[in-house]
Formats: structure tokens, C-alpha cells, sequence
């Protein structure tokens, strides 16, 4: 009985916090608006809008296919460069909505978007050097300890599920000539749908962010421990729900080492956390997407991209 109860009696017992601290609930709301503003908006609508036009068209795939033998000797699919080139640019969730059109368009069956969604829906170059490495930790050259890590590991996660796919790879039909009018017109509304879905979960984990960083400093400040343990703690609780606040916690971290912080990083953005899981999760509806499957596979990559960052500190 409870069991089967146990998502309305969490929902209900979220309402009841939501009342007893509105103030809680304003802060993480606007705050996750701020960042919805700021940062998804401006970058992820338009590469959005100008992607799903193209994703329109057979050009795309007519040139990406001339190069298929590098995608599929790599990344075990034709198609694979598009969604990850895509995601490399915008970042996360754009790889899983290219994915999602790419599969609406007939282009690859069910089980390639579910093995593609997982190793390319990734976080961008930007977000990584201009917020984290410049931003956060305050040298740009810090760069390469998260980027070349969080890409080959990537990568890597493609070989460990290249048998999901490769058994039951779909040829795609060609696409039926369109006026650029209507495709502007579809790419414009599949992008505004997908942003505001985006935004909407954005919001909501923010507020749920605020509310545990509101609980795990009260817990702190009972419990005795050395403060890097805490930053540690904190920042890996605090980003396995939402990325950038994790990151900054321990990046402002006075004293965790730069090397222990860079590891923490990789594994935080490789993970992408809850907030952007369920932003994959909203901006998908083309297919069924494996949810247990691709959040179990992205912890994996979060690991492999630590431990890359680990090897690399040790040998460069």
C-alpha cells in the first residue's frame, strides 16, 4: 500500500515544506529562472531552432553518411556525429533533442536513439571553459583536465553499449522535400516546446536545490568534521542534483586541492546530475527512452571521465 503510494505521499509532503518556507521556495525559483534565462535560453533556442531545420533536410544526412565510415568505426553509428557535434556546441539537453527529432524524422529506429542518447547528450565546451575552468575555478588552462576527460570518456561509454544498436541498426527513409517556411515554422515550435520543458524542470530541481542546501548546512554545522570533507560532501550531494551549483561549491572551496576539486568536477558533469536527467527526460518524445539504462550509464561516465582526470594529473 505504501509503495504504491509513496510518490503522492512525497509530493504532499513537499507541499507542506513549500508552505512552511515560501521564502525557500521564491529564492530557488527565481534563481533557477536567472539560470534558465541567462544561460539556456540565449545558447541552446537558437542552435535548437537552427538544428531542427536542418535535421529537416537530406542534406544533413547525405553528408554526415559520406563520413559514416569514421562515425561507425568510432561511435558504432552512421548518424552518431550529429547529436554529439550538436550537444559538443550547445550542451545539455541538446544532444537528447536532436536525438529525439532524428528519430521522429524515421532517421534511426528506437534502440540506436536510446544508445545514442546516452554517450551524446553531453555538456558543452563552453559551459566547461568559460564557466567552470575561467568562471568557477579562475584559470581558463584547466580546461583540457575537464574537456578532453568528459569527451573520451564519452567515448568510451560508446564501446561498453555498442551492441544495443549495431544489431538493429535502422536504414532511415528519405525525407520528403519542405519549404523553408515550414520548416522554419516546425523547427521554431519543436524549439520553444523543448525550451520551455527545459525551463520548467530547471525551476522546480533549483527549489529543490535551495531546500538541501538550506538542510545540509544545518547538518553541517552539528556534525564535526575537517571542512574539506565537508566541501566534498557537500558539493558531490549538492551537484549530483543540480551541476553548476555543485560545481561552484567546490570550486570556491578554500580547502579541497585543485586536483581533488578537478576530479570532483569531471564526475558532476559527466553525471549531469538530476536536474538535467529529467530535462533529457522532457525534451524526448519521439521515442521511449530507457530511463534506468541511461542514468545507470552516466554515472559509468562520470566515473570514467574522474578516473581519466585522475590519469591525466598523473602522467601530465
Amino acid at each position: 500500500m505504501f509503495r504504491r503510494n509513496i510518490i503522492p505521499i512525497l509530493v504532499l509532503l513537499l507541499i507542506c515544506s513549500f508552505i512552511i518556507k515560501p521564502a525557500t521556495v521564491s529564492e530557488g525559483a527565481f534563481n533557477g529562472l536567472k539560470i534558465w534565462v541567462t544561460n539556456i535560453v540565449p545558447y541552446l533556442f537558437p542552435m535548437s531552432v537552427l538544428s531542427n531545420i536542418l535535421l529537416q533536410y537530406n542534406f544533413l544526412y547525405s553528408l554526415f553518411g559520406r563520413m559514416s565510415f569514421i562515425s561507425e568505426k568510432i561511435l558504432k553509428n552512421k548518424y552518431a556525429l550529429i547529436p554529439f557535434f550538436i550537444s559538443f556546441v550547445s550542451g545539455y539537453p541538446s544532444g537528447a533533442m536532436t536525438v529525439s527529432t532524428m528519430a521522429g524524422y524515421k532517421r534511426i529506429n528506437e534502440n540506436e536513439a536510446n544508445y545514442l542518447t546516452v554517450f551524446a547528450n553531453d555538456c558543452s565546451f563552453q559551459f566547461i571553459a568559460g564557466a567552470v575552468a575561467f568562471s568557477m575555478l579562475g584559470n581558463f588552462n584547466l580546461y583540457k583536465y575537464i574537456a578532453l576527460p568528459h569527451i573520451i570518456g564519452a567515448v568510451l561509454l560508446s564501446f561498453l553499449i555498442k551492441n544495443e544498436s549495431s544489431a538493429n541498426s535502422s536504414k532511415g527513409v528519405r525525407l520528403k522535400p519542405v519549404h523553408f517556411h515550414n520548416a522554419f515554422s516546425s523547427a521554431i515550435y519543436k524549439s520553444v516546446t523543448g525550451i520551455l520543458s527545459v525551463g520548467g524542470v530547471i525551476v522546480i530541481f533549483s527549489v529543490f536545490s535551495n531546500f538541501l542546501n538550506d538542510s545540509l548546512s544545518s547538518a553541517a554545522s552539528a556534525v564535526s568534521m575537517g571542512a574539506n570533507v565537508k566541501d566534498i560532501i557537500y558539493s558531490l550531494l549538492v551537484g549530483s542534483l543540480e551541476i553548476t551549483n555543485g560545481c561552484s561549491i567546490i570550486s570556491s572551496s578554500a580547502f579541497v586541492p585543485i586536483e581533488i576539486k578537478l576530479v570532483i568536477i569531471n564526475f558532476l558533469i559527466s553525471f549531469s546530475g538530476m536536474s538535467v536527467i529529467f530535462q533529457t527526460i522532457a525534451v524526448i518524445n519521439e521515442f521511449n527512452l530507457d530511463i534506468k539504462n541511461y542514468i545507470f550509464y552516466k554515472f559509468i561516465h562520470g566515473i570514467i571521465s574522474a578516473l581519466l582526470c585522475i590519469t591525466m594529473l598523473i602522467f601530465i
